[in-house]
């Protein structure tokens, strides 16, 4: 859809695949440009340009198996379920609704390895059903069979936790970063995907208001960076998600009532924290003006 969409205003001569940028002297006679966004994910190129004794991602001690499974709907069809602890749980949610009454189910299984164990391949690789079902196999409700999930899946897929430390500054002459490649963080509260996006709107609208594309640059990164640093701290902490934890401390053997264990009030308090960490709060939303530009 973006591929599209690009090639509609700028032209498909614009597009070039099947490339590997590893300095930005390579794009010298490919015609003018202004600035160059680097959106190169975790294993950025441009950042190890800017930073080339960084090191690789820093590990957490969590592998993570992913999967996707076409099975009946649990509970409502609309739910997303996190059952476990934080760095020991499945998180699993309907990603479509397919015509037979099923749904296609995604689904990531999670845990903290023995810490003498290597870190695993940093990319996606086909692993064993087995592999989650050793640390989620007894998750069986009324409403999700999670060990009947998984072993129903196409494929899995096994990779690790990682992020990387905020940097002290995102631009180096006209390359600036942007998403993974600026601030990568653990998967916690969707927010990968949602800060990039986030990203992408700020870089966007200051361009367009600003005569210098480098004074731009200057302006996304104030706004981006510290409220990016935040995060990455936040998500190391497991963000709203560190109530399963609370709540397996304070209960053991288990409960009857969720109440009985930790108070709404509670449970809204850790959420709202995040919501303003993270950009999302209602009122804050709502405060702030707004992001487009008028021609």
């Amino acid at each position: 859809m973006l591929a599209r969409r690009t090639a509609e205003r700028l032209g498909h001569e614009r597009i070039h695949v099947g490339r590997r940028i590893e300095h930005p002297r390579q794009l010298a006679g490919h015609g003018r440009f202004d600035v160059i966004v680097a959106c190169d994910g975790i294993h950025s190129a441009m950042r190890w340009w800017m930073y080339p004794d960084e090191g690789g991602p820093l590990w957490n001690g969590v592998t993570m198996w992913r999967g996707t499974t076409v099975m009946p709907g649990f509970l409502d069809g609309r739910t997303m379920v996190m059952a476990g602890r934080v760095w020991d749980r499945i998180v699993a949610y309907p990603i479509r609704d397919l015509a037979d009454g099923r749904q296609l189910v995604n689904w990531v299984a999670e845990a903290r390895n023995d810490e003498q164990r290597p870190m695993p391949k940093q990319d996606w690789q086909v692993a064993l059903v087995d592999d989650p079902l050793e640390h989620v196999g007894t998750f069986m409700f009324d409403w999700l069979d999670v060990p009947a999930m998984i072993r129903a899946a196409g494929e899995v897929l096994a990779y690790p936790m990682v992020d990387r430390e905020p940097l002290p500054t995102w631009r180096r002459d006209h390359v600036v970063l942007l998403g993974d490649a600026a601030h990568p963080m653990y998967p916690v509260g969707s927010n990968g995907a949602s800060q990039a996006i986030i990203d992408a709107r700020i870089l966007a609208r200051e361009l367009a208001t600003h005569d210098d594309p480098l004074d731009a640059l200057d302006a996304y990164e104030a706004i981006r960076r510290p409220a990016t640093a935040a995060l990455v701290m936040a998500n190391r902490q497991a963000g709203p998600e560190q109530s399963m934890d609370i709540v397996a401390e304070r209960a053991p053997n288990g409960f009857e009532r969720l109440d009985d264990v930790i108070s709404q009030e509670e449970l809204a308090a850790i959420s709202a924290r995040y919501r303003q960490v993270a950009g999302f709060d209602p009122a804050l939303l709502n405060d702030r003006p707004s992001w487009s530009v008028t021609r």
